[in-house]
Formats: structure tokens, C-alpha cells, sequence
């Protein structure tokens, strides 16, 4: 009987301990681990969730670094390319003009070219390669702005989602 009584002993202190451990960490650190999604697990030391908070912390800031690339090095193809037809059309292009406005500009000029062409096959030829051009590029940048979109607001729903969930609201 004996036996039993200090085995029931022994699971009560090893689970005691582990409860211990898993309140030792701070309660910033718990909502810090909480935030990025990761489980406190029983035995974790404060010293150890700070090393997976350091590390969940270098992995964001590296992909948010990647992404962030990918987007301004597709937004300043775009609008490289959106000068360069802009170039082609014969428009002037300011240098604080943003694409949309450079869009507008060349769709503008391509309408008057169009209305001058008349019946000259040459020309029209031209102007439909100028407006196909014109058509891809905005159907990129439509889609480069979708893509923002929806990144802010998938953002903007972890950061409600994580307030509620820690309480914050």
C-alpha cells in the first residue's frame, strides 16, 4: 500500500512542478507568445520562450521584408514599363505622377491618335498594339492594387483578431 501512495506522491509532484514551470513565465511574455502563436508548453523556461519569441519575430520581419520587396519591385516594373509606352505614345510624364494618372494620360492621347488615323492602316495597326499594351499594364496594376487590398485587410483582421483575442478591446 505503501507503494501506491507514494506514486500518487511522486505524479503529484512532478505535475505540480510542471504547473510552476509553465507560470513561470511572465505574463508578458505568455501574451507575447500568444500573439505570434505559440504554445507554451509545460517545462518551457522564460529564457526558451524568449529564443522562440526572437526567432517567430526574425521569421515576420524576414518574409514581411521579402513581400514587401516583391510588391515595389512589381509596382516600379509597372511603372517603368507605363513610362516606356508613355514614351512610345508621345505623352509627357511628370515626375510626381503616379501610374494611374500616366494610364489616364497615354488612354487620352490613344483616343485623339485614333480619331486622327482615319482609315490609314499603318496607324491603326500601331495604335492597336498601343492599346493592347495600355490594357496590360492597367489589368497589372489592377491586380498589384487587388493584392494590397487584401493584404491590408487580412492584416487588419489578425490585429482585431489577436486584440480580442488578449483582451485589448
Amino acid at each position: 500500500m505503501t507503494t501506491s501512495i507514494t506514486a500518487v506522491n511522486a505524479g503529484s509532484s512532478a505535475a505540480s512542478e510542471a504547473v510552476t514551470k509553465k507560470s513561470s513565465l511572465s505574463s508578458e511574455t505568455k501574451a507575447k507568445l500568444e500573439s505570434l502563436g505559440i504554445t507554451a508548453t509545460d517545462g518551457m523556461t522564460e529564457s526558451e520562450a524568449q529564443a522562440k519569441i526572437a526567432s517567430a519575430e526574425a521569421q515576420q520581419n524576414s518574409q514581411n521584408g521579402e513581400e514587401q520587396e516583391q510588391e515595389n519591385s512589381s509596382e516600379a516594373e509597372i511603372m517603368a514599363d507605363v513610362k516606356s509606352l508613355a514614351s512610345k505614345v508621345g505623352v509627357s510624364v511628370a515626375s510626381d505622377a503616379d501610374v494611374s494618372e500616366i494610364l489616364d494620360d497615354i488612354s487620352s492621347e490613344l483616343e485623339v491618335m485614333l480619331e486622327e488615323a482615319e482609315n490609314n492602316p499603318s496607324i491603326l495597326a500601331q495604335l492597336s498594339e498601343y492599346l493592347s499594351e495600355l490594357t496590360s499594364l492597367d489589368d497589372q496594376y489592377q491586380s498589384i492594387q487587388n493584392s494590397q487590398a487584401s493584404m491590408y485587410s487580412a492584416m487588419n483582421m489578425i490585429s482585431t483578431n489577436n486584440k480580442i483575442a488578449l483582451g485589448l478591446t
